[in-house]
């Protein structure tokens, strides 16, 4: 129970932030605690990495890499435009009316239209019909 209370002592007395009887009271146990010693030494490690970080990085610089292929893409407005305006606008205008007629064609020669009409005219009929019964039954 000791060395846990000291051991969580040690970064503040690592540090310098404890009341002098504190820090009596750790150094005496340290004396005598080789866990403990050990313990500081790796705090005390640690204190340096964090305070003096390695210059050298591991990591590549991209920077310039990545600024010389930003200046070589085209400007953002020449994008944009190639990608709005069609190539062959004509020929895919043909394209759909020349689709259009087939549809319009093989509707027309199935005789969707005719039975479409035949379906519209009975349900009006039907429609009629219905108000027609309803108004003579309203006279009565």
């Amino acid at each position: 129970m000791k060395c846990e209370f000291i051991q969580y002592q040690l970064g503040a007395y690592a540090a310098g932030e404890l009341p002098s009887e504190s820090s009596l009271y750790i150094e005496k146990h340290l004396r005598t605690c080789p866990s403990c010693q050990v313990w500081l030494e790796e705090v005390q490690e640690m204190a340096r990495i964090w305070e003096q970080p390695d210059s050298e990085l591991d990591c590549p610089d991209m920077t310039a890499d990545i600024m010389n292929e930003i200046r070589q893409m085209p400007p953002l407005y020449k994008r944009q435009a190639s990608r709005m305006k069609p190539n062959n606008s004509r020929k895919v205008m043909i394209a759909h009316f020349g689709l259009a007629a087939c549809i319009a064609f093989c509707l027309f020669q199935f005789g969707v239209f005719e039975h479409l009409g035949d379906r519209i005219t009975h349900a009006t009929e039907i429609f009629s019909s219905s108000v027609d019964h309803i108004l003579k039954e309203g006279k009565r």
